[in-house]
């Protein structure tokens, strides 16, 4: 009973010391408890968009170790702030076991408030944000039912997270005497070394990582190699405040301007001062340019959802057929085409004369040379590999269909129009076959875009009758080829395209007349409803985003409070002495202040730099969804960097004023 009451007045008393930790773990409960009880809701099966529940998943597998990890930080702080008293303890007669009891007791009323509280605010703010959700995925059912799954797993995560914790505190207080734990608190007040080579290995990680974002190629490595960057840049970020901010400082004690009030206490105080929290700078850095990429790559999926599929789908409605029983001939011919749409104008009374009919030739991967006059002879596999590209064969009569404006072409004359690289030669021999190239197209419009994974380009000829003479040439491997399929595609009512879309599919599968040998297989697409799956996984994606930049920005805010408390408890003696021996208040304040704004600022500028450093990569992986406006991306950015900016300064306004109050206090 002596050790309860003990644990609840530390609790009590030293509430100033404990809030800091109980906030942590509650808003770390809490994300969890959201994103759990939406993922696992039985609510989701009625929105018809299943898959959506498995980003939410991705995102809370994200989500657990980083909480976790933040909880572990603020509890190693709460327990260097009450090791002194832990000491005490010690040297007054209570053995390590009585302290160790003690200390867990305290977590275990810490754990009850956490899981009490939180399971409260979580389960008001999980219904408020289902409705955002559910706007964000387009979803019309608004009422959340919380499962068991939902609401047990973030209470396990929080007890793995306080097992955990209670380990630490095991092992910090059995392993240190009374009088390390009396003086823990004050560790690391010697100058750090200064390391030359490290600083400069620092520097020279950062170049090269940022080197190999910026000039990567987009093929099967590309993954790997942004991979390898991102690991030389956050070990370069961390070699930059252990090594190179130490060097830089000792460089500044040579000149004039050292001697000045200001810049001698300054300088000095960050030398002591960056051993000790290089690594949390480093942190703090990392974290908010996760919360930064993390933010951009989210919303730009988000806010191009529509660009996109009105590239990849410039028509509501897209019904097509494809004779899967010779892959050399492929397209179906018109009179089993206009059957299919036919019966299927029969059978939903919709009008479909006004469609546009063409044979879309899929497209071919091929290795194109940097050369004025290129030889294509072999289909590659996979144009994901370095050097190859995508190909479409489009006739000049189905551009102009399509509403486009091409000038008359020669027979064996052709057009390119790149979607992305540059390839401009003078001559193409097709398989055999020789080409003239009579220049590039400046657009193309309601033609389907390609999917900018790689290069990809289209070859536009004369007529159809030669567009289907380049498909026929062309030598298939077992895996790197298309079959050529007749399409139609046409502006619809969403009803309309719906009922179109499943009579069309519907009858190329049950129509006898269209069974026989050789197959012919019917496909059809509408927007509507891909707009609606692309918008769940975009929505879904862009609520991971900003509950996984949350998290990050969380946790750089509580290591800055605690780096600030920290600091101000060291600092307060030294800013004491300084003031005896003759420092006015107002050179102090000055002192303070611009001690504070360059250890705080210098993490956002660094952060900053590493997302400008990625941007091209980052671009790159957008591009790949189908998403290529530079201005939109070059927006997001701008507007994630300045929200996430004047959250920090927020978080500066606020830590800042507990460091001051806590130094101002003894001076």
């Amino acid at each position: 009973m002596f050790y309860l009451k003990l644990a609840q007045r530390n609790i009590r008393k030293s509430f100033k010391n404990f809030a800091p930790f109980l906030l942590a773990t509650l808003m770390m409960f809490v994300l969890n408890f959201i994103l759990a009880s939406i993922a696992f809701s039985p609510e989701l099966d009625k929105l018809d968009i299943k898959s959506v529940a498995v980003v939410l998943i991705i995102g809370q597998i994200i989500l657990i170790p980083f909480s976790i990890g933040i909880e572990i930080y603020a509890y190693r702080f709460l327990l260097k702030k009450r090791s002194r008293e832990f000491g005490l303890y010690d040297i007054l007669g209570l053995g390590k076991a009585q302290i160790i009891f003690v200390a867990l007791l305290e977590l275990l009323f810490l754990l009850i408030a956490t899981l009490l509280l939180g399971t409260i605010i979580g389960i008001i703010l999980s219904k408020f944000l289902f409705l955002v959700f559910i706007a964000l995925i387009g979803g019309n059912y608004f009422n959340l039912t919380f499962s068991v799954v939902g609401i047990v797993m973030p209470i396990i995560v929080t007890l793995t997270a306080f097992v955990l914790l209670a380990l630490i505190s095991m092992w910090t207080i059995h392993h240190h005497s009374s009088l390390s734990l009396l003086h823990s608190e004050n560790q690391g007040e010697r100058e750090p070394k200064s390391r030359g080579f490290l600083a400069f290995l620092g520097m020279l990680l950062l170049v090269i990582g940022y080197y190999m974002a910026i000039t990567i190629k987009v093929n099967s490595l590309m993954i790997i190699i942004f991979a390898g960057a991102v690991i030389l840049v956050i070990i370069g970020t961390y070699l930059f405040y252990v090594a190179f901010t130490i060097w830089y400082l000792k460089r500044q004690k040579r000149g004039r301007k050292y001697y000045q009030p200001e810049k001698f206490i300054t300088t000095n105080a960050l030398l002591y001062r960056m051993k000790q929290n290089a690594i949390g700078l480093g942190n703090i850095t990392i974290l908010v340019t996760m919360a930064i990429v993390t933010l951009v790559t989210t919303v730009m999926l988000q806010a191009g959802l529509k660009q996109n599929m009105m590239a990849n789908m410039p028509f509501t409605t897209e019904l097509s057929a494809m004779n899967t029983g010779d892959t050399r001939v492929g397209n179906v011919t018109e009179e089993q085409f206009d059957r299919l749409l036919s019966l299927t104008e029969q059978q939903t009374h919709i009008d479909l004369t006004k469609g546009i009919q063409y044979v879309d030739y899929g497209t071919t991967s091929v290795q194109l040379p940097s050369s004025e006059h290129v030889t294509v002879n072999h289909v590659m596999s996979s144009a994901s590999q370095s050097g190859l590209t995508n190909v479409e064969i489009v006739s000049r009569d189905t551009l102009i269909k399509l509403g486009n404006k091409i000038p008359k072409l020669a027979p064996n004359d052709i057009l390119i129009h790149n979607y992305a690289g540059q390839f401009n030669p003078k001559s193409v021999n097709w398989f055999g076959q020789s080409l003239r190239v009579k220049g590039q197209t400046e657009n193309v419009k309601n033609y389907p875009t390609q999917s900018i994974v790689g290069n990809s380009m289209m070859i536009v000829t004369a007529n159809d009758r030669q567009a289907k003479q380049l498909y026929q040439r062309i030598t298939f491997d077992a895996d790197g080829y298309s079959i050529a399929q007749r399409k139609l595609v046409i502006n619809l009512s969403k009803i309309d395209s719906k009922q179109v879309v499943k009579a069309f599919k519907s009858i190329g599968e049950n129509d006898s007349n269209l069974s026989s040998v050789p197959r012919v297989s019917a496909f059809s697409s509408d927007r509507f409803a891909l707009l609606k799956e692309g918008q769940a996984y975009s929505g879904g994606f862009l609520f991971i985003g900003f509950t996984l930049g949350l998290t990050f920005i969380i946790g750089a805010a509580l290591i800055i409070y605690y780096k600030q408390i920290a600091e101000g408890e060291q600092d307060k003696e030294a800013f004491r002495i300084l003031q005896e021996v003759g420092l006015s208040k107002k050179e102090v304040s000055q002192t303070i202040n611009s001690q504070i704004r360059l250890l705080f600022f210098m993490p956002i500028a660094v952060a900053v730099v590493h997302f400008a450093g990625a941007y091209i990569m980052i671009s790159k992986i957008i591009n790949a969804f189908g998403i290529t406006n530079d201005m939109l991306m070059l927006s997001v950015s701008g507007g994630v960097i300045l929200l996430i900016v004047v959250m920090y300064y927020l978080i500066y306004k606020v830590t800042s004023r507990s460091y001051v109050k806590i130094v101002q206090r003894h001076v």
